[in-house]
């Protein structure tokens, strides 16, 4: 019997995961089919430590966005 590991092709984020579906043919024959979510590692600096987590593209977007919004500022401060 296999055994289920939570968390393993979930993003930390937002919680997305593994989706199944059928796939359906011209003859509408139905087969099963598992989707995958695009997870990418992205280390993220939390109280001065870096930490690897796993997160969907969507997600890495905007923690990339919101990184780089936080580096203007700092570069407005400084200079």
């Amino acid at each position: 019997m296999k055994q289920k590991v939570k968390g393993r092709l979930e993003c930390a984020t937002c919680g997305k995961g593994v989706q199944h579906s059928n796939m359906v043919s011209f003859s509408k024959q139905r087969t099963k089919v598992v989707r995958k979510p695009n997870l990418h590692v992205h280390h993220l600096m939390v109280e001065g430590s870096k930490v690897k987590i796993k997160v969907c593209t969507t997600c890495k977007r905007s923690l990339r966005q919101a990184q780089r919004a936080e580096q203007v500022a700092l570069s407005k401060v400084n200079a």
